[in-house]
């Protein structure tokens, strides 16, 4: 882990991925991320999810680095066990529904009322105000069906809308907590004001459809459009698709395409296209769009991928394969850059996508490996002043795992 964090104790009261995803880029970081789970029913119930394994690369993702601690909020006893090691702690995070942090006795004057210094993070579905403040929400409804990523990524003929990778909105969302939490930290540290963070799932999701979704706001309803006519009716033809002789397909990304023209020309074997009258510039080029993917499609679909990749490799304009799963987690791009890491020893073979900030020019080298259900109960509330004899005692009456 880094240390940029350092010495900042978290204490996190949520499961599955949104929340929890925030807390182990704060591990990453270097902070200390205290899990809470519930004594009951195995704890997070995402760790009954897609555990096909000797790894489960879920709770990996959501809980990498942290200590796990299990309590059981109804009961008096667990409930003051919690605030005991909230007391110690800078930042306290939650996805829990309003009424449930009431009932809890958790909300943000509870937890205050022990630790008035205190960042508290709400993690919810579609935000703290609202008639939806107190729904629940998961990724693939509140941050990509209700953004309307979904319907803008469907084909009007589709016969089904198109879904989401998993834990997408999630992780968007995750990310953007650690980041409010460090502002929050930055602030305290200046003014000694400890602030309240909000995240939801829909304001991630309005975050991933900015670009779309301001063109719609200010356009007066002549927002951002896909083409009705696919691919083939993309204005600049060399920001799009196409497919190679072995059925791979490639994007070229070439915002300001004219300076490149040349070249681009040259690099595909064609030079004859940049003396061409229909294509002799930008709005040439977007006059006769249809023309020019259509012959570019010949072209591509002359070599196989791995040509093309020799070919283009001196090209200075922006393209890349569309990479199967397993060429990304091979790709030597990513390798070099550290962007997975390992688990640390003893253990499985495990290998996590890190959080995306590097500090000190050093990737993170391996990753504490997520906690068994409850493995650091007793060792916390050890450092909270439990004795021995008292965490025995709260074992007995169920109030610890």
């Amino acid at each position: 882990m880094y240390d940029v964090l350092a010495g900042v104790k978290v204490v996190e009261v949520a499961s599955w991925l949104f929340a929890p995803s925030c807390g182990a880029i704060l591990a990453d970081w270097g902070a200390d991320v205290i899990k809470i789970e519930p004594r009951k029913s195995g704890g997070d119930p995402y760790r009954g999810f897609f555990n096909t394994g000797p790894v489960n690369p879920v709770i990996e993702l959501a809980n990498r680095g942290k200590r796990s601690v299990a309590l059981d909020l109804s009961s008096a006893l667990g409930r003051e066990a919690l605030m005991r090691i909230v007391a110690g702690a800078d930042v306290f995070v939650t996805s829990l529904l309003p009424a449930r942090r009431r009932r809890l006795a958790i909300d943000v004057s509870d937890i205050r009322a022990v630790n008035e210094s205190i960042i508290y993070v709400r993690a919810s579905g579609y935000g703290p105000r609202g008639p939806d403040a107190d729904t629940g929400g998961f990724d693939v409804a509140a941050a990509w069906a209700r953004p309307g990523i979904a319907a803008f990524l469907t084909a009007p003929d589709a016969a089904e809308p198109t879904p989401p990778p998993g834990g997408i909105g999630d992780c968007v969302g995750g990310l953007s907590g650690a980041a409010g939490v460090a502002a929050a930290l930055f602030k305290r540290e200046r003014t000694g004001t400890p602030s309240e963070v909000d995240i939801s799932l829909l304001h991630g999701g309005l975050w991933m459809g900015a670009t779309i979704l301001m063109w719609e706001a200010n356009s007066g309803g002549e927002g951002l459009r896909k083409p009705t006519g696919g691919r083939r009716a993309l204005p600049n033809p060399l920001t799009n698709s196409y497919k190679t002789r072995d059925g791979r397909w490639l994007w070229l990304a070439v915002l300001q395409p004219d300076p490149k023209w040349r070249s681009f020309c040259e690099h595909v074997g064609h030079p004859e296209l940049f003396e061409d009258p229909r294509f002799v510039d930008f709005e040439a080029r977007r006059k006769h769009n249809t023309e020019l993917i259509d012959i570019l499609d010949e072209v591509f679909a002359s070599r196989t991928l791995d040509e093309w990749r020799e070919r283009l490799r001196t090209f200075d304009g922006v393209w890349d394969p569309n990479q199967t799963l397993d060429e990304v987690v091979r790709d030597p791009q990513v390798a070099a850059n550290g962007y997975f890491a390992a688990g640390e020893e003893p253990g499985p073979p495990l290998s996590v996508v890190t959080s995306p900030a590097q500090f000190d020019g050093r990737p993170l080298s391996t990753v504490r490996r997520a906690p068994e259900h409850g493995q650091h109960t007793e060792e916390v509330l050890l450092e909270c002043g439990y004795s021995w004899g008292e965490i025995a005692s709260l074992k007995e009456r169920g109030a610890v795992l």
